[in-house]
């Protein structure tokens, strides 16, 4: 059987939303069965019996799976925008922003959800002598697959 074109709809609405917008879940089943042209006063029995459909919900999921392929896309964009800041920021040794792009990083991957790495400036002077900087250089060359990469799979995380 084919979704005729308000089956269609209702999975484009109730997978991606409002206005092609993608949230967590969409939008809920009445709402997206209004949004497909069912009857409002019944909308919320015809979601149901429509998500109880095996090909309606095939379709869903591969709205969800094309909007998990656009945002893959979209993120891997986005790290790699920041890698020749990372770069630049490691041939000057300036560790705030090696840190910080990481970070982002990490964030756009979603590996990293609360806290965040502030600033040298929010939090006091620059260290007296570039070997400060040492572990925090050690630590990155880890991250990076450089010197000592070979112990990265014994770093506990």
């Amino acid at each position: 059987m084919t979704l005729n074109s308000r089956q269609e709809a209702f999975c484009r609405a109730y997978a991606i939303g409002a206005g092609g917008t993608t949230g967590a879940a969409g939008v809920n089943g009445a709402r997206a069965a209004r949004q497909a042209g069912y009857e409002a006063a019944h909308a919320a029995k015809q979601a149901s019996r429509l998500l109880q459909n095996a090909e309606v919900a095939g379709r869903i999921d591969e709205f969800h799976a094309e909007q998990a392929a656009a945002r893959a896309e979209a993120a891997e964009k986005l790290i790699d925008k920041l890698e020749p800041v990372y770069r630049s920021g490691l041939d000057a040794g300036d560790t705030d922003t090696v840190l910080q792009v990481v970070e982002l990083q990490a964030r756009i991957a979603g590996l990293l959800a609360a806290g965040f790495i502030r600033p040298r400036a929010q939090r006091g002077p620059l260290p007296a002598r570039p070997e400060d900087n040492q572990g925090h250089m050690e630590f990155l060359g880890l991250l990076d697959g450089g010197e000592g990469g070979e112990d990265a799979e014994n770093v506990p995380g």
